[in-house]
Formats: C-alpha cells, structure tokens, sequence
C-alpha cells in the first residue's frame, strides 16, 4: 500500500484518465469519488 493517494471525481471520464496516469507516475494509491445516489422522497 502507497502513502500516496490520488482522489478524483470525472462526470465524463476526462479526469479519471489524467488520475489514473498521475498515480501511476507517483506510485499512488487512486480512489474514484462517485455522488451518492439519494431515494425518490
């Protein structure tokens, strides 16, 4: 496990791109944040 960690949030998929190839550089952990779905109320 890496003391690093990269979190991101991509709505088109352009950000988890960039993400992915930025932890890969640095050897950090990556971590999609993803918006909570709430019930109909």
């Amino acid at each position: 496990m890496s003391k690093r960690l990269v979190a991101y949030f991509s709505a088109t998929g352009t950000t988890a791109k960039v993400a992915e190839n930025l932890a890969d550089a640095i050897g950090a952990d990556i971590f999609e944040i993803r918006p909570q779905k709430l019930p109909n109320l």
